[in-house]
């Protein structure tokens, strides 16, 4: 007889092979059916839970490319730009180190939720639901090589659904264009998550039903949970026009060129619109008509974006569009002409000042908001070859310094204001109209000193635009100045806005009350830019670098995107 295993081997005493004789899957086969029956069930679970383990791991690829993260990435090199690279990595470890401390506040106390409020650690949906400080903040961590939080951060985003927000509310479009599908934008863009692309389409296009409308000037706010546009009068130029970079974006990304298109259109009609002066815009855009038909004309509150857009769109083009540098020069060169102030007490103390609907009144106020423009001025003297503006970019950088510098806390209330050599100027006491200027009792020693007085706003309320300038500036002058002056309010914000879960916003910048000044509010962009700049100020100079990347460090566009040739 001859045994079961010999004989589906094929082997018998009567013909017997010798090992060496066998194939390796003969001899497979033998050693198989000389297992009894208890080893082979345990040798085929042992292969099916491989095999399974096997299948899992190409899955998880597949479906969630995140988990090879980060596929792109820029490592920090040496600080060989400066002799400090002792302190310059120091301090970029303790802007991390705040940066760490604002999203462990956020994650223990409004995870997934708009905002976290960092004195009585409660949370709030201001923005409708969607989670936008966790949205807002996720190319920061990426920056700041913070992994496991952003790992978590995607997490979270690819569960949320942006077709709903909460009962009753209307979404801003703008805001929500330049936080939530600007932050999933450079999201995807840095760690290629498709997970991301997905909610950024999602994103664009729950709120396009804004653009429809019979001009295409888009309405400012969109009720997405019925898919409709709520319809309005005016949009203020900034919300018209500071979506068009997004939607650009978006169209390169998806191969869908309908976003690119339907924005441009405002860019279009903006640019054939009657001007009280060439290049400058009063805010109110009527969206029937299409015409500019009301409004001061600012680079400030509801204007800014607008003329900063003109300049990194032709950027963006490759510099091949020739309308956007032809807009913004023309913008520049009247604000050159119009708009800048020069303080009567500080020779060296110069501001962008505003302008009523017609161009003819002028207002001595400097808004934090316009401390964005001397960062762009700078990016512009480098993209379009404009050296004079570089010169007045470091004037305006040094005004918004001493915005700062020159208060009790070290931080800047949200504008200064200015008096005209007939001690003409706007009410320090109460809020009146940008241009009723009112006879002021004589300067004291402290305006003397300071070069201007404040109004009744003395908040600070965690911006970033003046620290954006001073980071371009250090990247376009290498001058270590600029590294001094962000370091030193860097330790004011430290100082006086740190709370034990985050940051908050400070109602009196010249009160020294610490906690009692605490207005329980820490916006996202105070995670999404103020952070990320300071920690860029204090990186390597080609660490995400203006000559490779789009660099769109900006009050409005929060985001880095990489530049294709």
């Amino acid at each position: 007889m001859y045994s079961e295993s010999t004989a589906r081997s094929g082997h018998t005493d009567d013909a017997p092979l010798l090992a060496k004789e066998l194939s390796w899957k003969h001899r497979m086969k033998s050693k198989w059916y000389r297992m009894d029956r208890v080893s082979r069930v345990v040798f085929s679970l042992m292969f099916l839970a491989l095999g399974a383990a096997l299948v899992s791991r190409i899955a998880i690829e597949v479906l969630s490319p995140f988990d090879n993260w980060p596929r792109t990435t820029i490592p920090p090199r040496l600080d060989n730009d400066n002799n400090s690279a002792r302190t310059d990595g120091e301090r970029r470890k303790a802007v991390r180190a705040a940066m760490q401390h604002a999203w462990q506040g956020y994650r223990d106390h409004a995870f997934g939720k708009d905002e976290l409020q960092p004195v009585s650690n409660s949370s709030n949906n201001k923005w409708g639901g969607w989670g936008v400080t966790l949205i807002d903040a996720l190319d920061t961590l990426h920056i700041m090589e913070l992994h496991e939080e952003f790992k978590e951060g995607v997490r979270h985003v690819a569960k949320v659904n942006f077709s709903k927000a909460k009962t009753g509310y209307t979404t801003p479009f703008f805001e929500m264009v330049i936080r939530s599908l600007g932050g999933l934008l450079s999201a995807y863009e840095m760690s290629l998550d498709v997970r991301l692309l997905k909610k950024a389409k999602e994103v664009g296009d729950v709120l396009m039903p804004a653009f429809n409308t019979s001009t295409g000037i888009p309405y400012p706010r969109v009720d997405v949970n019925t898919g409709k546009a709520v319809e309005s009068q005016h949009v203020c130029i900034a919300e018209a026009g500071t979506v068009q970079l997004e939607y650009w974006k978006l169209s390169e990304l998806t191969g869908d060129p309908v976003y690119h298109e339907t924005a441009q259109r405002v860019v279009d009609l903006l640019d054939k619109a009657d001007k009280p002066h060439k290049g400058l815009y009063p805010i109110w855009l009527n969206i029937k008509t299409g015409k500019l038909d009301s409004g001061s004309i600012t680079f400030g509150g509801m204007g800014d974006s607008w003329y900063e857009y003109m300049l990194k769109q032709y950027i963006y083009s490759r510099r091949e569009h020739d309308q956007y540098r032809r807009m913004y020069e023309e913008s520049i060169d009247s604000m050159k002409e119009l708009m800048i102030g020069r303080s009567i007490y500080d020779p060296d103390m110069y501001y962008v000042g505003d302008l009523d609907s017609t161009a003819t009144k002028f207002s001595p106020r400097y808004q934090h908001l316009t401390c964005f423009v001397p960062g762009m001025l700078a990016l512009g003297s480098k993209a379009l070859d404009r050296p004079d503006d570089l010169e007045l970019a470091k004037q305006l950088t040094y005004t918004c310094f001493q915005m700062y510098n020159r208060t009790s806390t070290g931080l800047s209330p949200e504008y200064v204001q200015f008096r005209n050599k007939a001690n003409f100027g706007l009410s320090a006491a109460t809020n009146t109209s940008d241009f009723d200027l009112v006879t002021l009792r004589k300067a004291d020693k402290k305006e003397k000193e300071d070069g201007f007085y404040l109004g009744p706003n003395r908040s600070y309320i965690l911006r970033p635009e003046t620290i954006e300038s001073i980071m371009i500036m250090y990247r376009i002058t290498g001058d270590k100045m600029y590294k001094e002056w962000g370091w030193q309010i860097f330790q004011a914000i430290e100082k006086w806005t740190r709370t034990p879960s985050a940051y908050s916003a400070y109602k009196d910048v010249t009160s020294t009350k610490g906690s009692k000044e605490w207005t329980d509010s820490m916006e996202s962009f105070f995670l999404a830019e103020t952070l990320k700049y300071l920690y860029l100020l204090f990186s390597p100079a080609d660490y995400y670098s203006l000559d490779d990347y789009d660099c769109y460090y900006c009050s409005e566009l929060e985001y880095l995107i990489p530049r294709y040739e």
